[in-house]
Order: C-alpha cells, then structure tokens, then sequence
C-alpha cells in the first residue's frame, strides 16, 4: 500500500505558509478553557470562570427564538439569505437600534453576519490599509490580533484600575495624529466596566476635533468602531451610552457592533450586525458575501419577529440582568469576605456584562513572580478557574484577572469562594 501521510512537518509547513498565516495565534483564552475542562473530565472540582459564554443550563436563549427557527426550518427556508440579510431581520434591528441607543442608520444601515466577528472584521477592512494605526485600550478582547489580519499598526493604550480599566480622552487625544481606527468596547470585555457620558463625549469631541483638521489637510477621518455587544447587560443604577447619544457630530464616523450572542445568551447561534451610514454599507456587504459570513435564514426569521416587539426583548434583558446581578453579588461578598480577613484581594465593581476584574495579588503568600503561577495555584489548589489579563493584552504581571459567571450557578460561585478562602487560609 502506498504511504500517503506525506512528509509534512512543522518546518515545511512554515515554508508553504504565508507570513500572515505564520504570524497567527490561537486565543489564549480559548486555550486555558480547553485545558479545564479536560480537568473537569478527568472528574477535579473546578468552578470555570473562563470563557466568555453562558451555559444554557444558567440562561436560557428565549423560547421565541428557538420556535421562530424551528418554525422557519419545518417551512423549508433553507436557501441563501441575502448577503446583507433579510429585510426584515434588518427592518426590526434598525428599529431596534433607533429606540434603544438612537443610532439611527436605517434598513439599509444595518448588516448581518454570523456572530459579531465578521462584522468586525469587516469593519477593519473598510478603513484599514497596511501600515495604518489601530487604537485600542489594553486589557482589551482579541484586539491585537485584529491588527495582524488586517496588517495594521498597533497602538495600544495602557489602561489601570484607577480609570476603570478604560482610555481616557486624554490618552486618546496624545496618539490621534497616528489612529485611523479607534475602537472602543462598553461594557468592556475583560473587565465588566463601563464608559460614562461624559467620559465618551470627551473621547468622541477629540476625533471630532482631529477629523476636522483631517478635512482640511486632505487625509483620512479617524473612524470610531463601537463594540456594544453587552449593552443590554448593565448593572443597577448604570446607564449604557452609545455615542452618538452624548455627541450626535461622531454619527457619521462611527460603526456599531451588536449580536445575539450575548445580548440573548444565544453565543453557539451566530448571529451579529453592524450598524453602519448607510452610504457605507455596500462594500461590507460585498465583503460578507464573498466570505459567506451571514446567519441561518431560519435565524435571522426568528430574530426579525422577536426584534419587533421591544417589550419582549427588555421583559428578557431585564430577566437576564437579574441573573447576572444575583452571581456578581455571590461573588463579591465571598471576595469581601476574603478580603476582609486580611489577604490580598480586591476588584473593581461591576458595571456590566458578565465580568469582574479581580485583583488576586498573592505572589507575596505564594512566593511567586508571574500571573501565571497564580492562575495555575487558583486552578490546581482552590479548583478556580479564570483568566489573566496578559490574554487581553496586558503584559505586566499585575495579579489582575477576569472572572465570568456566564456559565456558573449562584452555588457554584458560592462554593468556590469557600474553597478559595480555605485555601488562603492554609
């Protein structure tokens, strides 16, 4: 028989790979996720404060969603959508959008794909030629490798605790001449913070000020990407702004990203928008058609008719929030608990999403020097799993991690920080 397994090795691999191909990464959050729950199949006692998703056992994708595809399936509607999605997935999300944020760009302002990242990466493709600056705060999601696919420069703004976690105009305002594209997440992923009005009409009057003299000179507007995939989960007492409600001026620089993925806890359905002026949106739609990065017909039926009736979707967020709120209040008062018996932890409360970035500063009662020796004590003595905020960019070893209750039980997160305090108290 002859021997087909061919004399491939890493090596030769490299060399028939592009440079951009060799440059790539694999999340490294999806690799520490991938690592636990192998532990939890091996049957260890792990709480898994990793990945950004939510477990269907903890919140449940709406029915209506699920009937309205199924419906559409038993119906047959299994041929392409259009390339930019149906008009009335496309009608109701425009309305949508228009009620809740005042972003108002029209039917054929809105775009579909299958989960946030196509759009998002459309986004970049837009605006971005080899060479031209990406701007984003750090800690942040996944924006760096965004710029390696898109051959850009990278412009990184070093965030702390003190602001929150997020860039600050001033910052913003220190490195504009160099940014072609900002973009800007709220709530932030990783750190369930937060910007304010004022903090985002600050941030949006800077663009406005350098597009102005760009005007002039002849060169490139600076284009603001707004990340909301987590805007409809905010915690008591805060507000979610989007910034054209603060500075009306920016709505024709700026690009919106939403998804059912968090927004209706429906992240393994896959289906995304952008929000874009209208006279834009033909070459993102070419490019989504080319890559054939559009949800299910069946889905984005279901999305139109839930879409339609406001009342059902914020009878739904307002139930989501109340979950999420129940796990950060069993997680926080087990780290005050801790904290409050003298070891060293601490966080910055919640405003948003699913997150809490979390302070645990042990390498003084550990001995150790990394955020990596503290993740793999937390995973390995307590069974605490969670994700240091070097994946999202933040390379100084800080003690600062992300913890996620999407896919955890309010007994789960309460169970956890016994074991964490047991574990520190030994």
């Amino acid at each position: 028989m002859t021997d087909r397994s061919g004399t491939m090795d890493a090596e030769k691999a490299s060399w028939c790979l592009s440079e951009m191909a060799n440059g790539m990464e694999r999340s490294r959050i999806l690799s520490i996720a991938a690592d636990v729950r192998a532990m939890i199949a091996d049957g260890r006692e792990i709480t898994a404060f990793t990945v950004g998703d939510f477990s269907p056992a903890q919140f449940s994708v709406p029915d209506e969603i699920i009937e309205e595809t199924n419906k559409a399936f038993a119906q047959r509607e299994t041929n392409y959508p259009p390339a930019a999605g149906i008009l009335e997935a496309r009608a109701s999300l425009a309305e949508w959008m228009s009620h809740r944020y005042g972003v108002d760009v029209g039917v054929e302002g809105i775009i579909l794909g299958s989960g946030a990242r196509p759009v998002l990466y459309a986004a970049f493709r837009l605006f971005l030629e080899p060479g031209d600056g990406l701007a984003y705060g750090v800690p942040a999601w996944n924006n760096h490798y965004y710029v390696h696919l898109n051959d850009a420069k990278k412009i990184p703004i070093n965030t702390s605790a003190e602001n929150r976690f997020l860039p600050t105009a001033k910052q913003i305002a220190e490195v504009i001449g160099d940014i072609r594209v900002l973009i800007l997440n709220s709530p932030l992923n990783p750190t369930g913070t937060c910007f304010s009005s004022t903090e985002l009409q600050a941030i949006c009057e800077v663009i406005i000020n350098e597009n102005k003299m760009r005007k002039q000179a002849g060169s490139k507007p600076v284009m603001l990407v707004f990340d909301q995939v987590y805007s409809t989960m905010t915690s008591p007492g805060v507000e979610h702004i989007h910034p054209v409600q603060c500075c009306p001026e920016i709505a024709d620089y700026t690009v919106t990203l939403d998804a059912i993925s968090k927004s209706l806890t429906a992240t393994g359905l896959r289906l995304g928008w952008m929000a874009i002026p209208a006279a834009m949106a033909p070459p993102v739609i070419a490019l989504i058609g080319h890559m054939g990065a559009w949800p299910t017909r069946p889905l984005q039926t279901a999305v139109a008719s839930f879409y339609a009736d406001h009342s059902k979707v914020e009878s739904y967020v307002s139930q989501l929030n109340q979950g999420i709120h129940s796990r950060m209040e069993a997680l926080m008062e087990g780290l005050d608990n801790i904290q409050a018996a003298g070891h060293a932890v601490q966080y910055v409360p919640p405003q948003g999403g699913i997150y809490l970035s979390t302070r645990f500063n042990l390498f003084e009662h550990l001995g150790v020097s990394t955020n990596e020796h503290i993740r793999q004590w937390l995973l390995q003595v307590p069974g605490i799993a969670v994700v240091p905020f070097q994946a999202f960019g933040l390379e100084e070893e800080s003690g600062w991690f992300r913890i996620s209750v999407g896919a955890v039980s309010v007994e789960d997160i309460e169970n956890s920080m016994q074991r964490l305090f047991s574990a520190l108290s030994h």
